[in-house]
């Protein structure tokens, strides 16, 4: 920053900012540029100080927002992000079928610097705001919530599928290190970012190419546009050999909401070349090689391929979850509600 220049501190929800130097709490102040790493308000600070001693006493809640933005489908855009003196500032936004009560894709930018993350940052709860109405998602997440909801659809089964290792965890979309900041980090843990994915896959090929992809951006130097999103309901065989469609909940209206995704899928646009590339990854670890291979709905681009090598992650495990990649067109051709921008190549 230049001398004179100002940022704007923000701790506000329920905290204020914090510094050995002020004079009266605030929740948010104006600061300018002294030089170096030097800041000062001479209406708050009692002297200039450096930039590290500003904290919050709690940190800053983000928040949802529906807009009257609409994506595929006619459903709403949801925005999460913080206010911030009375101004919404949004982080990233989610596409959110109000109907089913599932997130569709979150989208977001991820450049170079995305890979030098903040550390040690404690994991908040997952809100939802008002986005899911009176559904009790926290509680369908639970242990025991899940297993209640399973074992609904597929009876005295049930243990075959929730065990000690393989659960459904809450799988983020946007994750929270494709953020740089703490504030960011934080505002990943949002039921309109999130969706059921089975533990082994989530911390399995689906963390892997998490770390992959922003390792490789950050080395190739891509300003990227990134939708991560979910499709088709995955399923499971009930005592009798049927397979049923997984939802963890059931409306007043008697219709299921809250399906468990098929399949996961991370979309990267390079929009400055207009070049692009789709990952998938099955959602369900009870499916053969054989099954899985039937539900790659195009040619596997990443699969013995030099030009992705940097993709460490093992696409025939079904305890990690089986993967493929599609170009841009292929993965249109079965997705429906990714939207519209020009591919000229494929992004290796």
């Amino acid at each position: 920053m230049d001398y004179g220049d100002t940022l704007t501190l923000s701790c506000e929800g329920t905290g204020n900012i914090k510094h050995p130097n002020e004079q009266r709490p605030l929740s948010v102040a104006t600061i300018s540029c002294e030089g170096g790493d030097i800041f000062k308000n001479d209406g708050w600070l009692s002297e200039p100080s450096r930039f590290f001693l500003f904290k919050c006493s709690v940190p800053p809640q983000y928040k949802s927002r529906r807009t009257e933005r609409l994506c595929y489908d006619g459903n709403p855009i949801i925005e999460v992000g913080y206010v911030v003196d009375s101004h919404f500032y949004p982080l990233y936004e989610s596409c959110f079928n109000e109907a089913a009560l599932n997130v569709l894709y979150s989208k977001y930018t991820q450049k170079p610097y995305n890979a030098l993350y903040q550390t040690k940052i404690d994991r908040p709860y997952f809100v939802a705001d008002d986005q899911f109405g009176y559904i009790p998602v926290d509680t369908l997440f639970s242990p025991r919530g899940q297993k209640a909801a399973v074992a609904k659809l597929v009876g005295s089964a049930i243990d075959n599928y929730i065990t000690q290792t393989q659960f459904l965890s809450r799988g983020h979309l946007a994750a929270k290190t494709d953020f740089v900041f703490a504030f960011g980090e934080r505002a990943t843990f949002h039921y309109v970012n999130c969706a059921p994915q089975w533990v082994g896959f989530n911390g399995g090929n689906w963390n892997t190419l998490e770390v992959d992809l922003r390792n490789h951006i950050h080395v190739t130097g891509y300003n990227t546009i990134i939708y991560t999103g979910t499709f088709g309901i995955s399923h499971l065989q009930n005592a009798g050999g049927d397979k049923i469609d997984l939802y963890l909940f059931t409306d007043e209206n008697n219709n299921p909401v809250v399906p468990v995704p098929l399949f996961f899928y991370k979309v990267v646009y390079e929009p400055q070349r207009k070049c692009g590339i789709a990952f998938i990854g099955i959602n369900n670890p009870y499916v053969t090689t054989e099954e899985a291979h039937q539900m790659f709905f195009c040619e596997d681009l990443c699969r013995e391929n030099r030009d992705f090598s940097w993709l460490s992650w093992h696409p025939d495990s079904s305890s990690e979850g089986y993967t493929f990649c599609c170009t841009i067109p292929d993965f249109r051709k079965t997705v429906p509600h990714l939207p519209t921008f020009d591919v000229d190549c494929v992004l290796t």
